[in-house]
């Protein structure tokens, strides 16, 4: 049982590092992407003479407002256009999200990267609980308090994630909407907290009350007997 039990959990583990990796791919692309093409053109610009700010890069970032829009009418030909490098063809296209550059700073990636922090402190209560649930289990403690108390930490965190990561979208949402109206698109919420995190928050959370009311029904049968 215990087998199956330490299987089981290292699929889990598994799975999480499969989807931290695929996270940390994607990131340390479009570092290795954005760092050549910065690399590239600093070149440029000393081959030319220019000179810049030393901290002209922390003022670009303090600039990047992530957007998400929707057309107006969809079939309203599209006012901007992408060109297919592989046929030359200019195409029309509509865009449902990017990022804008406003002329005045307004550090908006500052305020999301304060709350993932934030979110980080959640996803280590998860672990610790979740390292804690599997000690307890292996030690043969199954239907204690102890038990009870991880499934719950580990629920909460997993919520307070999911808490974290939808203040993350409306923040962003509503300043935008306070900040821009753009011709031709309406500002719009596509990508939001995974649904899967409140699922597991909660199933979690449903699995602690299982095993409180198994253990209460094993007190009262000792007690019987």
């Amino acid at each position: 049982m215990k087998k199956k039990f330490n299987l089981y959990c290292g699929l889990l583990i598994a799975a999480i590092v499969f989807g931290i990796g695929i996270d940390m791919s994607k990131s340390l692309y479009t570092m290795y992407y954005g760092g050549k093409t910065g690399w590239e053109f600093a070149k440029k610009e000393r081959e030319m003479g220019v000179k810049r700010d030393p901290y002209w890069v922390l003022n670009f970032q303090q600039r990047m407002v992530p957007v998400e829009m929707m057309p107006l009418n969809v079939l309203l030909e599209p006012t901007d256009s992408i060109v297919n490098k592989k046929t030359g063809e200019k195409m029309p296209i509509m865009t449902a999200a990017g990022i804008v550059f406003p002329k005045e700073p307004c550090n908006r990636m500052r305020v999301m990267q304060g709350f993932s922090y934030i979110g980080l402190v959640f996803v280590i209560i998860f672990w610790i609980a979740f390292i804690r649930l599997v000690v307890s289990v292996n030690k043969g403690r199954i239907f204690e308090q102890s038990t009870e108390r991880q499934l719950a930490w580990g629920g909460w965190g997993v919520f307070g994630i999911y808490v974290i990561g939808w203040v993350q979208v409306l923040i962003n949402y509503f300043q935008n909407v306070e900040m821009f109206e753009f011709e031709g698109y309406t500002l719009f919420i596509g990508n939001t907290p995974d649904h899967a995190l409140l699922y597991s928050a909660f199933g979690m959370l449903l699995i602690g009350q299982i095993f409180k009311i198994g253990r209460q029904m094993k007190e009262e049968q000792e007690l019987t007997i």
